[in-house]
């Protein structure tokens, strides 16, 4: 497939593909697949496991959800992560 774009839109995307550390035909490849899996299902298999992009992001899929207290611990850990390097060590 052959695409002509306009030089602006080019070059944006080559920004684009290049903080994403990607190439242009794989960031388009990217996009398009993205496109497609949200208009053929709006939410990921329950089944398998993996790697795969959800809103610009890497996330590893197990099929299983997070208990409430892993998710508990994991905010008030980064909270308190953050409140340090802010802050300091005040203690």
């Amino acid at each position: 497939m052959t695409l002509h774009l306009e030089p602006d839109v080019v070059a944006g995307l080559e920004a684009l593909a290049t903080s994403e550390g990607l190439s242009v035909a794989d960031y388009l490849q990217h996009l398009v697949q993205r496109e497609l899996s949200a208009t053929t299902d709006a939410s990921p298999p329950s089944e398998g496991s993996g790697m795969v992009w959800e809103n610009g992001l890497l996330v590893y899929r197990t099929g299983k959800p997070l208990s409430a207290h892993v998710v508990d611990d994991a905010i008030r850990s980064s909270r308190e992560e953050r409140s340090r390097h802010i802050l300091g060590n005040l203690s």
